[in-house]
């Protein structure tokens, strides 16, 4: 197969899946599973996921490797994730959820845990959640602040406040706390955005 001719079937290849890919978008798809077609390697992600984002983008996938694949083999095609809705990830009997983007389709997945000490906080972590070792919520951070006041012996200690959406806690600096590991508010709605821009007809939410 020439070059020109690699490059229409490519062509045609990538228009077929993005439209595939659009159909179930527009459908209502909020997840999306990678092998398929493997009940041992599925895999479920949240359509915004960062590891699900580079097989949305179709074109990318056609690297020199695969290309000259496909130059001696016409059906050959890179794997594309299968889009579903919420109705349909619940129904999947067999799947690994994404460590990543924690889909929690039955609300029952541990929630991905980061561990540090309260020293290490800082206004970066705004809009993380904070929670316990458990997993369970302790709300949104809105702000951190070091401060030095007396302990219960009235010697000087230095401590860090976190104010969270839901209420103030104060640790000892070496005092381990646990955040979720997962994007903030701002960055999953910035996701969102690129995903109705690849996938959706305009930016109003799927039918």
């Amino acid at each position: 197969m020439g070059p020109l001719e690699l490059d229409e079937l490519i062509d045609q290849v990538v228009a077929e899946e993005v439209a595939s890919l659009r159909a179930s978008f527009l459908d209502g798809a909020e997840f999306a599973v990678t092998n398929m077609q493997s009940p041992r390697q599925r895999l479920l992600h949240r359509l915004e996921c960062t590891v699900l984002e580079p097989y949305l983008d179709r074109s990318a996938q056609w690297t020199e490797a695969r290309r000259s694949r496909l130059s001696t083999d016409a059906r050959y095609r890179p794997a594309l994730p299968t889009l579903i809705t919420r109705e349909a990830a619940r129904q999947l009997t067999v799947v690994r959820s994404c460590k990543v983007c924690w889909p929690n389709i039955h609300g029952r997945d541990p929630a991905p845990l980061r561990r540090l000490r309260a020293g290490g906080l800082r206004d970066s972590h705004g809009g993380r959640i904070l929670s316990t070792e458990a997993g369970e919520s302790l709300g949104a951070i809105a702000r951190v602040s070091a401060r030095t006041g007396p302990d219960l012996f009235g010697r000087p200690a230095d401590a860090i406040e976190v104010v969270t959406s839901s209420r103030v806690f104060t640790y000892a600096p070496t005092e381990h706390v646990f955040l979720w590991n997962l994007p903030t508010d701002a960055t999953v709605i910035e996701r969102k955005m690129r995903l109705f821009q690849r996938l959706g007809s305009d930016l109003t939410p799927a039918r």
